[in-house]
């Protein structure tokens, strides 16, 4: 698994939650949202790691915010890469 995710593992003391390496996407790079009723493409702005989130501009209208890794993996309610 190459993006964000929290993975609980249940052992005989309860339940142990272990977060995985986080991959985020190159900045600069430009991904196009797979939702097909909205046509959005956006670009990667920068890395903010403290807060685990990367933050984005819409190039359509221009418009900035933020987004998690977790959604740069090409399926459905995140971002695929643009050609």
């Amino acid at each position: 698994m190459t993006f964000c995710e929290i993975v609980a593992l249940r052992g005989r003391r309860g339940i142990n939650i272990r977060r995985m390496k986080s991959v985020f996407p190159p900045v600069g790079s430009k991904w196009k949202e797979v939702d097909t009723r909205v046509r959005r493409t956006v670009e990667v702005i920068r890395h903010d790691l403290a807060n685990g989130r990367v933050r984005i501009n819409c190039l359509e209208t221009q418009k900035l915010t933020w987004a998690k890794p977790e959604r740069f993996n090409g399926k459905s309610g995140g971002y695929q890469r643009a050609a």
